[in-house]
């Protein structure tokens, strides 16, 4: 395996886009957050049986990668002993991954699934847009009706500068016990 490879896994811990070692890429596969399955050369038969169930558990199935590259190899890129098997994240580290790997079958497929995520992205952002109400500019004037309908909904921005929040008086915003309550007076008065 070239050392580019390991290279670029190594840059895909970094930045979060990977789940290393066995447990935690069966983890990812059963949370559906695994977009490749990776495991290295050498590992043992359970490995591999449990790493194509895990594959095997959605309806589409997650794409199963079988590297060329030793546990240790696969283990000194990503900064830790060795590694058996890893999970890809990330869908845009996944394509980039299968681009440097020459899968030629997977590529099609990882490209189907980005844009389908940036579609998805692009819409919910879209939501989030149309929720959000114009506001009036600062110190701008506004109708009485907007303000009053502002003050309601808790908006300080709608309506008059400084007509949202009242600037409390001395009974203001206490209870009526705290109100009518006088100090208790100890002690000595005076000097």
């Amino acid at each position: 395996m070239s050392e580019q490879v390991l290279g670029f896994l190594g840059l895909m811990r970094r930045a979060g886009a990977l789940a290393v070692g066995a447990e935690d890429a069966f983890d990812a596969a059963r949370e559906n957050k695994a977009r490749v399955l990776l495991m290295a050369g050498d590992v043992a038969k359970n490995t591999v049986s449990a790493m194509h169930n895990a594959a095997a558990q959605k309806e589409a199935g997650i794409p199963l990668v079988k590297l060329d590259c030793t546990k240790k190899e696969l283990g000194a890129a990503l900064g830790v002993k060795e590694c058996a098997a890893l999970a890809v994240l990330d869908t845009g580290f996944a394509l980039a991954l299968c681009q440097k790997l020459e899968l030629a079958d997977l590529i099609p497929q990882m490209e189907e699934r980005l844009a389908r995520e940036k579609k998805r992205k692009a819409k919910k952002e879209a939501r989030k847009e149309a929720k959000k109400e114009p506001q009036a500019p600062a110190g701008a004037r506004t109708s009485g009706a907007v303000r009053r309908i502002a003050e309601k909904k808790g908006r300080p921005g709608q309506g008059k500068p400084g007509s949202f929040k009242r600037a409390k008086g001395p009974a203001e915003g206490r209870s009526k016990t705290q109100r009518e309550h006088k100090p208790r007076v100890t002690g000595k008065r005076g000097n």
